[in-house]
C-alpha cells in the first residue's frame, strides 16, 4: 500500500520549494561571512519557512489515514523543520529527493493539482509571500542600507517594511528613499494587490462551494427521477406491446 500517495498534494509541492530555499539560507548562514543584521535577517526569513513546514507535515499527518507510518516515513522532516538549529536543516535533502521521486513516478499531477483547486491557491500564496518577504526585505536592505536619509537600517526594519507593503496596510513608518528601493516597492505593492486578490477569489470560492455542492445534488436527483421515469414508461411500453401481441396472436388462431 502506497502511504506515500498524500507527497504529491500541492502543499507539498510547495514545501518542494521552499526546501531549496531553505537550504540556500542555512548554507549562507552555515558558510558565508556575514554581519549581524543580515544573519539577523535570514535566521527570521528561515524560522518563517520552518513554519510552513510544520504547517503542512501536520496537516497531511491529520489528513492521512496511516498516521502512525506517516510518521515513520516523515520523522526527519518534523525533525528539520524545527526552527533556530540550522544544521539540521539539510536533512531536507531527503525531503527533495522523496518528492522528486514521486514526481518521476507520477502520471497525473496536473489531475490532482485542478482537483486540489483550493489548496493549491493556497501554496501558491504561502509561496509568493515567502519569496516576495524573502526578496523584498534582501533587496530592500541593500538599497536602503547605506543610505544616511533612509529610515530602513536593520534586518528587522526590512522585514517588517516588505510584511506590511506586501499586505497593502503602509503604515508609513519605514518607507524607501532611494530611486531603486521606489521601484522594488512599487513592485511589490502589485503583486501583494495580486495575492489578496487570489485570497478574495479562494474566499469567494469557499463561501460559495456548499451552494454549488446543493446544486449539483438538486440536478443529479432531477436526472435520477428522470431516468426512472423514462424506465417506467419503457418498462409499461413493452408490457402494452406484449398484450397486444398476445391479441393479436389469439385473433389468428
Amino acid at each position: 500500500m502506497n502511504h506515500n500517495k498524500i507527497d504529491l498534494r500541492p502543499l507539498s509541492l510547495m514545501s518542494l520549494i521552499l526546501s531549496f530555499l531553505s537550504l540556500i539560507v542555512i548554507s549562507s548562514l552555515l558558510f558565508v561571512p556575514l554581519d549581524h543584521t543580515s544573519r539577523t535577517m535570514l535566521i527570521a526569513l528561515d524560522t518563517i519557512i520552518c513554519g510552513l513546514f510544520l504547517f503542512q507535515l501536520s496537516l497531511d499527518l491529520f489528513r492521512s489515514k496511516h498516521r502512525r507510518q506517516y510518521l515513520k516515513d516523515h520523522w526527519i522532516d518534523f525533525i528539520a523543520s524545527i526552527p533556530i538549529i540550522e544544521p539540521i536543516r539539510y536533512a531536507r535533502i531527503f525531503h527533495i529527493l522523496r518528492i522528486c521521486r514521486l514526481l518521476r513516478s507520477s502520471q497525473s499531477l496536473l489531475k490532482q493539482i485542478q482537483s486540489n483547486r483550493k489548496e493549491a491557491t493556497i501554496a501558491s500564496i504561502l509561496v509568493l509571500m515567502v519569496t516576495l518577504i524573502s526578496l523584498g526585505s534582501v533587496f530592500m536592505l541593500m538599497f536602503e542600507g547605506s543610505n544616511p536619509e533612509a529610515n530602513i537600517h536593520t534586518a528587522g526594519d526590512a522585514i517588517w517594511w516588505a510584511f506590511v507593503t506586501i499586505s497593502t496596510v503602509g503604515y508609513g513608518d519605514h518607507y524607501p528613499v532611494t530611486v531603486a528601493g521606489k521601484v522594488l516597492a512599487v513592485l511589490i505593492i502589485l503583486s501583494g494587490v495580486g495575492i489578496f486578490g487570489m485570497i478574495s477569489g479562494l474566499i469567494t470560492s469557499i463561501i460559495t462551494e456548499p451552494a454549488k455542492v446543493e446544486q449539483r445534488r438538486h440536478e443529479q436527483k432531477e436526472k435520477h427521477d428522470r431516468d426512472e421515469k423514462l424506465h417506467l414508461l419503457l418498462q409499461q411500453q413493452s408490457e402494452i406491446l406484449k398484450k397486444l401481441e398476445q391479441i393479436e396472436n389469439k385473433k389468428e388462431k
